[in-house]
């Protein structure tokens, strides 16, 4: 499936997504903490699970973080190809102007 042309997108629109993506990642990293807390309580293991939640939430959360910061980089390189090129076209044709 495609992926929508983002540059048509309000800045509303933006903030919504990245607000999404954040929550999501909090999420990832707290929940599986409170679910081990709970499980915890209910078993009486006390504090092993939540820490195996917790380093469970942590390296989900971290490794989303990490894919998402990778993808902005690549997103920034791409943009900056794209006015490198057309700089580079705008220049050929005033040098090609110049030459005539």
């Amino acid at each position: 499936m495609p992926r929508p042309n983002r540059q048509n997108r309000s800045s509303l629109a933006e903030a919504h997504r990245w607000v999404s993506r954040l929550t999501t990642v909090s999420l990832e990293m707290a929940l599986p903490a409170f679910f081990g807390y709970w499980l915890d309580k209910k078993w009486g293991t006390t504090p092993l699970l939540t820490v195996i939640g917790a380093l469970l939430g942590f390296v989900c959360g971290l490794t989303h973080l990490l894919q998402m910061a990778k993808e902005a980089e690549l997103k920034s390189q791409k943009n900056k190809n794209q006015s490198t090129k057309k700089t580079d076209s705008t220049s050929d044709d005033e040098n090609q102007v110049n030459l005539k």
